[in-house]
This record gives C-alpha cells, sequence and structure tokens, in this order.
C-alpha cells in the first residue's frame, strides 16, 4: 500500500504542470490577451496613451513581450517551492544601501538629477536587483550610462532589446527611460537556485493572490461543511429506508420525488428562489446576496433581546442570509446519493452473505447496517472523491447568484477581466485538491473492503 501511496504523489508533479499548462496556453492564446478588459472597461479596440502604458506595465510586469512557453516556465518557478531566484525576490542590507548612497552623495552627476526622474538610490536599487549585482556596483554602473549615452543606450538595451529611442540620450533622459524600463520588471536568476516558498503572484487588482484565496476559501468552506452533512444524512436516511421498504409507498413517493428535484437545473432554482423569496412583491423573507446584513459587525453573537425587542444577533444573522444558498447546494447533491445509495444496497441485499446472515438468526437492523451497508459504500466513495475539490473550489453557479464571494465568484471574475495569476491560482489550488481527493479515495477502498489491493 505504502508503494503504491508513493507511486501516486510522484506521478501528482506531472499531472499538475499537464493540468496548469493547459489553462496557460488557453488564456494565453485567448482573444484580447492578458488583463485585456483592464485596458478598456468599454470593450473598445481604442490603444490610447493610458492603454499603451498599461500594456507596457503589463509586459515588464508578466514578461507577456516573451514566448508563451517561457512565459509558462516563469509561472513554474514562481510557484514551485525549488526554483530559482527572481530578481524581485533580491533583498539588500541596510549597510548596502546606505554605501550605495553614500556614493551617490559624493557624485555629481547624481546630484544634478536628485527629484528629478526619481529617486537615484531606489533605481540604483532596481538596476542592481535586476543584474544581481550589489547596490554600490549598480551606483557605479548607473554613473556610466547617466554620463556616456552610449553606455546609457547599451544598458537599456540589455535590459529591454526593443526600447525605442527617439532622441539623443541626455543624464535626464537615460535616466527616466531606465526608471520606465526596470519599474515591474523581473526576470529568473539562473545563478541562484533556491528552496523558497510558493508564490501565487499579484492580482490585476493590485493584491497578492495569497490574500484574495484567504479571502474567498474560509467563505467556500463555510458553505460546503454545512452542505455536506446535510446532502449525506438526507441520502443515507432516504437510501436506506427506500431499499428497506422497496415497492412501497415510501420507496415510490422517495423515488419520484428525488427524480424531480434532480431534474431542476441550480440557476433556474436559484433564480425562482430570489424571485419569490426575497422579492418584496412575494415573500419578503430572506435577503438576495450577501453573507450578513451591513450592521452585523455591531451585533451581538447569540440572539436577544434588547430594547427594541428581538435582536437576531450574528449567528442568525448569518443563517438567515445562508438559507436560500444551502437551499440550492443540496437538493441535487441529496437526490443524487439518495437514489445511488438505494440501488447499491439492492445489489448487495441480495447477495448471499445475506441470506447466510438471515439465516443465522440476526437481525434485519444489524444486517442491513452491519454487513450490507458497510459493502455499499464502495459506490458512495466514488462520487465523495469529488468532496474536497468542492470544499475550496466552490459553486459557480450559487455563488454568483447569490453574490457570495468565494471560490466559484473570484475564479469568474478572475476569467471575465482575464487576470492569468489567480485564474492560474484557483486552477492549481483546484488540480491539487482533485489528485488528492482520488489518492484518499482509493485509500478509503481499501480500508471500507478488505478485497481490494494495490500490491
Amino acid at each position: 500500500m505504502l508503494t503504491y501511496i508513493f507511486r501516486r504523489l510522484a506521478l501528482m508533479l506531472p499531472t499538475l504542470v499537464g493540468v496548469t499548462a493547459v489553462v496557460f496556453f488557453i488564456m494565453a492564446l485567448a482573444p484580447g490577451g492578458f488583463g485585456g478588459s483592464v485596458l478598456n472597461e468599454q470593450g473598445s479596440q481604442n490603444e490610447g496613451e493610458e492603454s499603451r502604458r498599461i500594456r507596457e506595465y503589463f509586459n515588464r510586469r508578466y514578461g507577456l513581450d516573451q514566448p508563451a512557453i517561457i512565459q509558462y516556465g516563469r509561472w513554474l518557478n514562481q510557484v514551485s517551492p525549488v526554483g530559482f531566484l527572481t530578481s524581485s525576490q533580491i533583498q539588500f542590507t541596510h549597510e548596502q544601501l546606505a554605501e550605495a548612497q553614500t556614493a551617490i552623495d559624493a557624485d555629481p552627476l547624481f546630484g544634478s538629477l536628485k527629484g528629478r526622474p526619481g529617486h537615484m538610490l531606489a533605481l540604483a536599487e532596481m538596476l542592481a536587483k535586476y543584474q544581481d549585482i550589489s547596490p554600490l556596483e549598480a551606483t557605479r554602473l548607473l554613473n556610466d550610462a547617466l554620463g556616456e549615452a552610449s553606455a546609457g543606450e547599451n544598458l537599456l538595451k540589455e535590459i529591454n532589446p526593443e526600447v525605442e529611442i527617439k532622441s539623443p540620450l541626455t543624464a535626464k533622459t537615460t535616466a527616466a527611460l531606465l526608471l520606465l524600463e526596470l519599474a515591474g520588471r523581473q526576470r529568473i536568476l539562473f545563478a541562484r537556485p533556491a528552496v523558497k516558498m510558493p508564490d501565487l503572484g499579484q492580482s490585476l487588482r493590485g493584491r497578492r493572490v495569497t490574500q484574495l484565496l484567504g479571502e474567498a476559501v474560509p467563505i467556500t468552506l463555510l458553505l460546503n461543511l454545512i452542505t455536506i452533512p446535510i446532502i449525506y444524512s438526507i441520502a443515507l436516511v432516504t437510501g436506506i429506508l427506500a431499499a428497506r421498504y422497496r415497492g412501497r409507498a415510501f420507496d415510490i413517493i422517495s423515488g419520484f420525488i428525488m427524480l424531480g428535484l434532480w431534474c431542476l437545473p441550480v440557476i433556474w432554482v436559484g433564480v425562482m428562489l430570489i424571485g419569490y423569496f426575497a422579492n418584496t412583491q412575494y415573500w419578503k423573507f430572506f435577503p438576495t446576496d450577501g453573507l450578513h446584513a451591513l450592521e452585523a459587525d455591531t451585533m451581538r453573537f447569540l440572539p436577544s433581546f434588547g430594547p427594541e425587542g428581538f435582536e437576531r444577533g450574528w449567528l442568525l444573522d448569518a443563517a438567515w442570509h445562508l438559507a436560500l444558498p444551502i437551499l440550492c447546494l443540496t437538493y441535487g447533491g441529496f437526490a443524487v446519493l439518495s437514489k445511488l445509495t438505494r440501488g447499491s444496497i439492492l445489489d448487495n441485499i441480495s447477495c448471499d452473505y445475506v441470506r447466510t446472515v438471515r439465516a443465522k438468526g440476526v437481525s434485519e437492523h444489524t444486517v442491513l447496517f452491519r454487513h450490507v451497508l458497510r459493502n455499499s459504500l464502495l459506490p458512495l466513495i466514488t462520487v465523495s472523491a469529488s468532496i474536497l475539490p468542492a470544499l475550496f473550489v466552490g459553486s459557480v453557479v450559487v455563488e454568483n447568484i447569490f453574490s457570495i464571494p468565494g471560490m466559484g465568484k473570484l475564479g469568474v471574475e478572475a476569467a471575465f477581466m482575464k487576470d492569468r495569476e489567480v485564474v492560474m491560482g484557483t486552477t492549481l489550488l483546484g488540480g491539487l485538491l482533485g489528485l488528492a481527493s482520488e489518492l484518499l479515495r482509493d485509500i478509503c477502498y481499501a480500508a471500507a473492503d478488505p478485497r481490494v489491493s494495490y500490491e
């Protein structure tokens, strides 16, 4: 068993690379390109000065002016715990920066440019990181580039071979162009292999992807940790009773209801629930969106009676907001699992070992729950393999209908914005959890059925 587990773990890496590569190259080849909707939110094709400036920044920040395969290699190095440092990860000590500042203060050329295009120390630090040299060496290199036009042009061409120099270079224009070309630009430093923390990058919203995921994942976890016990409790109870009373009224009625629920699309049910149960024209019983009321931060945690009468409190307010989304998330799940449980139990209840146990005088309750149910778990385990990814990836339809800021809504918004870093982050998380759930499913197979062996 351990050999099988280690083999499956070893296969996860190439599988993840394949999954993320497919998503990455589809986004790279999609019309509009990376961040297209950010350049012009009206969707027009105007290429004004502002759009051109933003596009140039994206090219520097994300390497979009390079082939897609190189962009993907950069992203892999960024998220891998074992790889190479990038220029943006280089940090200098206070002493190194002070040494560079002293050299800048002593040079009259730098003195004449202070505050013109920007602080000279910041420019020297950016150049030092990009070239993987010390700030003092970057100061000397910068001095040569500012003092001689040919040296400045060579340095600019080294940083960006496609840079356009439209006028003769002076110290001021060279500093301005260097500041522009180095802003946001980073490269992989192959001379610096390292074991590092995985970095999911920065969203087009200006925030780290890990921060966005850290806000969305707990909300999706909350929804699913409430939904999954409800689904399995209803499915197991109704499925077992339907199998035990096969052909009777309960079996027929429950089967009809479950089939009807399974046929209802979630998007239609969600819209109908909002239209009737959250609409002032009908029954305004529930709110239309969100997880809490605006004044939830000032509420007590539990319901209580105050000067203005009954106060529902933070907990009851959360349950009130979650009622309709939970209903949308549960009905289809327990409808499928109930029928699956019924069929699996009926397959096992007619087996020879059940007749043998009954012949020994064992009670029907023991036969059903101790013998039949355990052998009927394999189909349920197969279905449960999708639970772990769902815990984190979330429901795209429900979260968007009810405006719940979970993983599903985050992924849809990122896809519309062509926010590559967020899409790749959610893809990596979903792929990793999907592979882990498949491995966990195989282990549960062996635990539930001793006949299953992977040796």
